[in-house]
């Protein structure tokens, strides 16, 4: 628990950026607009489903006031109203919504209506430190009491056949367990609605929060953990049936949140999440129970034989458990990092690297104890040197599980394909367009939001400024996409405008832009621009 306990304010409570678990892929308007005319409403688009929070989107003005404001949300999209006739000036729209993942994401869309003074909204945002570290060790600690009960739990019933050893080990890692789960449940509601730890008095987080995932969690591993603590108590074969389906039961509450709810075919992610869990306990608790199991046989002088079955029995479980926490957690790798760049760039890959590191080594003292120390115990006999060695390798065994542990945590709060942002230099753009010609560039060149800014001049390069705004249109002739029409606002200057649009998929797009140089005259200037993922 001491070295748990150290590795998660290491690696989990230290402070460090809050990365996004859904990305917002674009907004309308977008970040920094400065319009002509006050919007009706906001859109934002993100990259996966997302469901919204009570009071989580904001809208804030110069004067220092801000409101709640009425949000509709449909899969990946949210639009929010806003309020009417708004005046001339600088507002913010500070928005706090829920990924599929379960994790909380926040952001403020700044924009100008009309001529912006000086004066800008200010936000002022709760202390979420506090609230992000609390619930990151009730996480952890609720994972590994429920690991180590659910393993010891299979070492009784499969490898040591006795619960002589594991019974009061059980009731303290039910306890944490239990405990932490409890204390999710308002918690967790806390930290979606983007609240200080005085939330907790809210009576409305307790309402909000047993609907969530965190109750669900708590609501399947409950059972589970009862079942699996009466099972010392029923005799025969009640009590293994008890155990085992206790064991499975609590295991299966890993599922209700987390990365995996995000990742496809679900069928496949979220089984190999609940076996390479499953596995991760039966060896963290089996290893517990062993240790202890090996003191009390040392302590009784019990016959070698004896233990050296037991650990036979073990040993052949383990062998299987390091196939299965190999296979899964490949699955689980190539599925969720998806490509080698991110695996070395980031921070979950760096983390997942560690891991499998520590992984290897662990396997590595496994199998020594399997075909090394294990023969020579069952020669040498309980007060031989083979004995004190197993003893040292179960227990190095035992810590490098915890660490394993320790950094699954860590790894359930980084996003895994978050990579740096970077800014998108687009694509210069230029056509002719009659007597004159066009110029500009489009960004960012993503599916996505895509911004044409342009300038219209003649050949002798002076700006040519229509008698009305200018038309854009866009379209994908391969796709049998479009025409799509962008919306067009006058830039800062004589004969420049900005066009924006929303190109739904990656391809070779089509711009044209048609300019009504007079009554009779509308040439059009025709640009392709290439839009990947």
């Amino acid at each position: 628990m001491l070295l748990f306990a150290t590795l998660y304010l290491m690696l989990v409570a230290a402070p460090t950026p809050v990365l996004a678990h859904a990305a917002l892929l674009y907004s309308m308007p977008v970040d920094g607009a400065a319009l002509s005319k006050a919007p009706s409403s906001v859109e934002l688009v993100f990259g996966e489903t997302v469901a919204t929070v009570p009071d989580g989107f904001q809208f804030y003005d110069v004067s220092g006031g801000h409101h709640t404001v009425h949000v509709e949300q449909l899969d990946a999209t949210v639009t929010a109203t806003l309020p009417s006739n708004l005046a001339d000036g600088s507002y913010k729209l500070s928005w706090r919504v829920i990924s599929d993942d379960s994790h909380p994401i926040s952001g403020v869309l700044s924009f100008s209506v009309g001529k912006a003074g000086a004066a800008v909204p200010i936000i002022v945002k709760n202390d979420a430190v506090p609230v992000d570290v609390l619930y990151g060790a009730l996480n952890a600690f609720g994972y590994l009491g429920l690991f180590a009960l659910a393993g010891l739990t299979v070492f009784d019933l499969f490898v040591a056949r006795t619960t002589v050893t594991v019974r009061r080990p059980s009731w303290v890692a039910a306890l944490v367990t239990i405990s932490a789960y409890i204390m999710l449940v308002p918690l967790t509601s806390v930290r979606e609605r983007g609240l200080d730890l005085g939330g907790l008095a809210d009576p409305a987080v307790f309402t909000t929060g047993w609907s969530g995932g965190a109750a669900v969690t708590l609501f399947l591993a409950l059972p589970g953990v009862v079942l699996m603590l009466l099972a010392a108590r029923i005799p025969g074969r009640g009590g293994f049936w008890a155990g085992t389906v206790g064991a499975g039961l609590a295991m299966v509450s890993v599922l209700p949140i987390g990365h995996t709810r995000t990742f496809g075919p679900s069928w496949v992610v979220m089984g190999s999440d609940l076996v390479h869990a499953a596995t991760a306990a039966v060896w963290l608790g089996g290893l517990v129970g062993l240790v202890l199991y090996l003191h009390h046989a040392r302590r009784r002088k019990g016959d070698p034989a004896e233990a050296a079955v037991v650990l036979g029995r073990f040993s052949t479980l383990a062998g299987s458990l390091v196939v299965l926490l190999g296979i899964t957690g490949t699955i689980l790798a190539v599925v969720m990092v998806g490509s080698v760049a991110t695996l070395v760039g980031s921070s979950y890959g760096r983390l997942l690297m560690v891991k499998l590191a520590i992984v290897a080594v662990v396997g590595g003292f496994a199998a020594w104890n399997r075909f090394g120390l294990l023969p020579r115990l069952e020669n040498e006999g309980i007060k031989g040197k083979a004995w004190s060695r197993l003893a040292l390798a179960v227990r190095l065994e035992a810590i490098g599980v915890v660490l394993v542990l320790g950094l699954t945590s860590a790894l359930t709060l980084q996003n895994p394909r978050a990579t740096e942002v970077q800014a998108p230099v687009g694509t210069e753009v230029i056509a002719d367009l009659g007597t004159g010609h066009l110029s500009g560039r489009f960004s960012p060149g993503d599916a996505g939001l895509g911004v044409l800014t342009f300038d219209l001049a003649d050949v002798g390069g002076a700006p040519i400024v229509p008698i009305s705004v200018p038309q854009v249109s866009v379209a994908e002739p391969n796709l049998n996409l479009g025409p799509l029409a962008a919306k067009v606002e006058p830039g800062p200057t004589p004969g420049s405008y900005r066009a924006e649009v929303v190109l739904p998929m990656a391809g070779t797009w089509k711009i044209t832009v048609a300019v009504r140089v007079n009554e009779l005259e509308q040439p059009a200037a025709v640009v392709n621009v290439v839009v990947v993922r």
